[in-house]
């Protein structure tokens, strides 16, 4: 398959600068209709977690339901150690950039409370209007962020 090996890049630069060419040692073409069903492919073996798992190419959240919040944070903490030995195992990172957690919860009282979970010795930043596959979650799930964000965006490209 000529797309998974044998494959080369140049970086130029704004200025026109250009290193030599190198050769890619991994991966698969940004962007490529394979990747995912690859990146599939090559996670099949992950491991068992508490929290249930929700793939979507190669973006993995981790979601638990639990009594009380210490049962959440030991849950998580068990759980990103388990992926966090995982990836070691196979040439893999966790995306400290783009890891973050947030709470789900009615309950007013506890409106500003936050865990402590990490990786690998890490903390694990807490988001209170979490991202994720482009749409906003705040912590009642009443959509509203995003809705007005979705709005906001409709009304400028409208407004063209």
């Amino acid at each position: 398959m000529e797309t998974l090996s044998n494959r080369r890049f140049i970086l130029r630069t704004s200025d026109g600068q250009e290193s030599r060419a190198r050769r890619l040692k991994n991966g698969v073409p940004q962007g490529s209709i394979l990747a995912p069903c690859l990146f599939n492919i090559y996670i099949s073996d992950i491991p068992t977690t508490l929290s249930t798992k929700l793939v979507y190419a190669d973006d993995l959240a981790l979601a638990f339901t639990g009594p009380d919040w210490a049962d959440v944070e030991n849950a998580m903490n068990r759980d990103l150690s388990t992926l966090h030995t995982y990836h070691h195992q196979n040439p893999l990172q966790i995306s400290r950039e783009k890891t973050a957690y947030a709470l789900y919860h009615l309950n007013t009282r506890n409106v500003g409370r936050q865990l402590n979970i990490s990786v690998d010795g890490k903390t694990i930043e807490f988001e209170p209007n979490l991202t994720y596959l482009g749409v906003k979650l705040d912590r009642s799930l009443t959509f509203k962020p995003h809705l007005t964000a979705v709005r906001e965006k409709v009304l400028s490209r409208c407004a063209l």
